[in-house]
């Protein structure tokens, strides 16, 4: 018998469900089931009478079910086995609720048990399963999974792209073959693409972004989809009229929910901000008062930390389109802009707060500043600003600020500014390459010298290992000797660089030899452990053999006493010792 819907006033109006929906959970929860809605988080969705079952992915990798019975007057009970659950105001029975508003035929009219059971002979079975199902409601999904046939799901709608996508990224976790999975996805795009589907491409888009956590970086293979996603929307805003660009500014500003929601708003590279930055691009000033408006309506519907990261993407809407420019500024101060702030103090001429307020800018945001100060004839101060910052900045900035520098390096045509910006390429990113290019510079200018002197200080402070090394090949053994006596710590990897240094002085400074050999061991004892002591040891074997051979052997002899009574309180150094050279003198 096929089930009729609930009564209109409870299955068919949309808004009716809404507000059911909202007097459950209260409308941050909500707008949290709508962001779930939009990347197709609900599945598996089933109706019988006034009661919905369905499962939802959470933001782990896990999928929760959710029941909800509905009568006239909204929502009579709800519940969700996740940790919220129990009393089911959670946002996935939020999101259940919103996706049966949006589209009640997605959820599959399924029989009673009974109804299901109808063909088995066992009568008494059938009585009995009844009684317990009476008593014990949650013993109905253990029949639903023993008879998987009896009981329909709901089909994804031919075309649907979010759906299509929810079903190849369901389930799917970091270290899975993402690589495989990002193939099938584009091949989705591309179809949406040349169908001239737009909604298809965005829906796939969010379907995507919803799942962040578990599909990797924002450089994973997954997530260059949904970018490729994003700049097809920015094409079409070129091209649509005014209501399609209406759509789609609104749309990329949208995306910044998703950021909120997984915890990186504000972070440069995530695809909401990505997407916010392409608005502000695109957007005139009328369309960007249109966004801020949305934008305000988000920050009243938000939670504190949603209101804080929205209120981020308002100062950028905003930026140059209030009468109160000091009102701007304070609010830019309390969102942390301070690189809109600095556009807009160049903008209103205000230049050295612009450069108070590029002390405050990321390093991965500097990089978006540098037409604004070019256009103000500050291009050189500000090289000089990004050189300071890259010498201090973490690996990833770093990588971005060093790149910058070196094109700035090889489209000047000045030789004195080239070799200043191949200084700072080395002092950010100290490598062979950086010094062979800061060298081959210098010398065309006749400045070698000075700038070695330079460099040397530089690679002594970040990179020893590399200025060992360097020192070797030059074969300059007096001041490879220098650097390997050095007391001070030295990082990961100058062991090796080292123990050369020491076996390229074997043949004409036994003594330097030896010393470098016996620091060497100093070292192995600092890192602690029976493998390192193992290791000084071997250090102190070759110091033995060294000025053995020069007939010293006496004072071998006393070095190696008087590094164990250096370090006569470490029990296991001292057992290595007599195990490598005999008894210790007492």
């Amino acid at each position: 018998m096929a089930l009729q819907r609930p009564a209109n006033d409870v299955g068919d109006a949309r808004a009716t469900i809404e507000a059911a929906a909202l007097a459950l959970v209260g409308s941050r929860t909500l707008e949290r089931g709508r962001r779930y809605v939009a990347w197709g988080a609900v599945f598996d969705a089933r109706r019988r009478g006034a009661v919905l079952r369905a499962r939802c992915e959470g933001s782990g990798q896990e999928a929760w079910r959710v029941r909800v019975t509905l009568d006239p007057a909204g929502v009579r009970d709800a519940a969700c086995d996740c940790p919220m659950g129990e009393g089911g105001d959670c946002k996935h029975v939020a999101a259940v609720l919103l996706t049966y508003a949006r589209d009640p035929d997605g959820f599959a009219e399924v029989p009673t048990v009974d109804e299901a059971v109808a063909g088995v002979d066992a009568a008494g079975l059938r009585a009995l399963l009844g009684r317990l199902l009476l008593q014990r409601p949650e013993l109905e999904v253990l029949v639903e999974e023993a008879l998987p046939g009896a009981f329909a799901r709901a089909e994804a709608a031919p075309g649907d792209a979010r759906a299509d996508a929810a079903s190849l990224m369901r389930g799917v976790w970091p270290g899975e073959d993402l690589d495989a999975l990002a193939a099938k996805l584009e091949a989705r795009r591309e179809a949406a693409e040349a169908a001239g589907d737009a909604r298809g491409v965005e829906q796939l888009a969010v379907a995507i972004v919803g799942r962040r956590r578990r599909v990797g970086g924002d450089a994973g293979p997954v997530l260059a989809v949904a970018r490729r996603c994003v700049a097809s929307v920015v094409a079409r805003l070129r091209e649509g009229d005014a209501e399609a660009r209406a759509h789609g500014l609104r749309w990329l500003v949208g995306l910044y929910g998703f950021d909120i929601e997984h915890g990186c708003a504000g972070v440069l590279d995530a695809l909401g901000r990505a997407g916010v930055a392409a608005a502000l691009a695109a957007a005139t000033g009328d369309e960007r008062r249109a966004l801020a408006r949305r934008v305000r309506g988000a920050m009243a519907r938000g939670d504190e930390w949603a209101r804080y990261a929205w209120g981020g993407v308002l100062v950028e809407l905003e930026e140059g389109l209030v009468d109160d420019e000091e009102a701007w500024m304070e609010m830019a101060r309390a969102h942390h802009r301070p690189a809109a702030r600095c556009r807009r103090l160049l903008a209103l001429g205000r230049v050295d707060e612009a450069w108070a307020a590029l002390a405050e800018v990321a390093d991965l945001e500097l990089l978006t500043l540098v037409e604004r100060f070019e256009e103000r004839g500050l291009g050189e101060a500000f090289t000089e600003a990004i050189k300071a910052r890259a010498a201090r900045a973490g690996a990833t900035s770093r990588e971005r600020l060093v790149t910058w520098l070196r094109a700035r390096e090889e489209g000047t045509a000045d030789m004195a500014a080239a070799l200043g910006l191949a200084e700072a390429v080395l002092a950010a990113d100290p490598t062979r390459a950086a010094l062979d290019e800061l060298r081959a510079r210098a010398e065309a200018l006749g400045q070698w010298e000075a700038a070695r002197a330079r460099a040397e200080a530089v690679l002594d402070a970040k990179a020893p290992g590399l200025l060992l090394e360097w020192l070797l090949d030059l074969g300059e053994l007096a001041a490879a000797r220098r650097v390997a006596e050095d007391e001070r710590a030295r990082p990961a990897g100058f062991a090796g660089p080292r123990v050369r240094a020491a076996e390229a002085l074997e043949a004409i400074d036994p003594e330097g030899a030896a010393r470098v050999y016996l620091r060497q061991a100093e070292a192995c004892v600092a890192q602690r452990g029976r493998a390192s002591y193992r290791d000084a040891c071997a250090m102190l074997a070759r110091v033995e053999r060294v000025l053995g051979a020069a007939g010293r052997e006496a004072e071998a002899r006393a070095l190696r006493e008087g590094f164990a009574a250096r370090h006569a309180r470490l029990s296991s150094l001292r057992a290595e010792l007599v195990q490598h050279f005999g008894p210790l003198a007492a």
